[in-house]
């Protein structure tokens, strides 16, 4: 598999970033200290961590939190610090919250690989936990064709709820979803959906699919996704579904938490399975 990352050309090698492309995804010294110094200053109970790091590259601050509370409060005063929103973007999740550049958002990676497959992002199927404004996935799941399967922007049409809807959650908030979704392949064979559902999500046509993993794929406690989880992946990709996990987990995570579990359900590691990185500052796929 293979690594580029992200520039505003969309995604290169390493050996073709220069100067400019790195300092737009990565954390220097004078970012950390300056996002240090916004953290203390809403609250001095949260210490740094750990960085999120690529190849050596440092690309996310971890800030670990109280888990499963939601922190989408402190990413939005954060963001509304003068000398913060212009460099730096906040999200939460379910263990902590994260900061990293302004352009490093799971909003631009769906973007990336709906360019990449070159399908229109309302026809893909976007799936993530963390959708409230704030959150790790708000960008993820801001358009049409959206789920999530627990936390969501109250003030976005766009996403169906299974927590709140029908109080199921996390990854078999994901499985019901998709059970209940029609995709049709690039030969045109229709998968078709399980029974139809009176929501406007469920009404369109997806031609791909897009997954946070903590919280989406896998729920609380869990190393790695269930079987199921992984049937239902393979499936997808098996009628020529493509599909982007896209996630603040880096490669060595992903390698141990997906990919060898995976390894069982599916021949070799498809070229239409994208992993988006650290937020899709990287991008790792077959290709």
């Amino acid at each position: 598999m293979n690594f580029s990352f992200l520039t505003d050309c969309g995604y290169l090698p390493a050996d073709q970033l220069n100067e400019r492309d790195w300092s737009d995804i990565t954390l220097g010294t004078e970012d950390v200290r300056a996002i240090t110094s916004h953290i203390f200053s809403i609250s001095e109970d949260i210490d740094p961590v750990q960085f999120l790091s690529i190849d050596d590259r440092r690309i996310m601050l971890y800030f670990y939190c109280d888990q499963d509370t939601d922190y989408s409060w402190f990413s939005r005063r954060l963001e509304l610090r003068d000398g913060f929103a212009d460099k730096y973007r906040a999200n939460c999740t379910d263990y902590g919250i994260l900061v990293a550049k302004r352009n490093v958002h799971k909003g631009n990676a769906v973007k990336q690989f709906a360019s990449l497959i070159n399908v229109p992002i309302d026809r893909i199927a976007k799936f993530g936990d963390q959708g409230q404004k704030g959150g790790n996935d708000h960008e993820l799941l801001a358009y049409p064709g959206s789920f999530s399967v627990y936390r969501a922007d109250k003030a976005n049409s766009n996403t169906f709820n299974s927590h709140e809807a029908f109080n199921i959650s996390n990854a078999a908030g994901t499985l019901w979803v998709r059970e209940r979704l029609n995709f049709v392949s690039p030969d045109n064979t229709i998968l078709e959906a399980s029974q139809d559902m009176p929501f406007t999500q469920f009404k369109e046509t997806y031609q791909a699919a897009a997954f946070d993993m903590d919280g989406t794929l896998l729920s609380a406690g869990e190393s790695r996704p269930s079987d199921d989880m992984y049937r239902m992946l393979a499936a997808l990709l098996k009628n020529g579904i493509p599909i982007a996990i896209i996630t603040a987990r880096n490669a060595e995570e992903m390698d141990r938490m997906f990919l060898r579990g995976f390894k069982r359900y599916i021949d070799e590691i498809h070229k239409n399975l994208f992993f988006f990185l650290c937020n899709g500052a990287a991008l790792l796929n077959g290709h």
